[in-house]
């Protein structure tokens, strides 16, 4: 998970900040360390992406989120996987 601590150097905002999910800050490091095995391009099943499943575990990690939050976090943690990792 060596990955997931390289990107996640990311701006705590301030007084400045516009962003309103802040519940969902909190929660992002740990979504994209279980996450993470869905995004693997090494592991499929039948050739498809697990990607899928990815949203489930969210959901059933975080049963307390709705729908958009979830839907929310699922795109940041996607965009977090998809990216390539920051050098610093």
């Amino acid at each position: 998970m060596d990955d997931v601590n390289s990107k996640a150097g990311f701006d705590t905002g301030g007084e400045n900040d516009r962003r309103s999910q802040h519940n969902l800050r909190l929660i992002f490091d740990r979504a994209c360390r279980i996450t993470a095995p869905f995004f693997d391009s090494k592991q499929s099943w039948g050739g498809s992406s697990l990607t899928m499943y990815a949203r489930q575990t969210l959901r059933e990690t975080f049963p307390e989120l709705t729908q958009q939050e979830i839907a929310i976090l699922f795109s940041a943690v996607s965009r977090f996987h998809r990216s390539p990792p920051k050098i610093s």
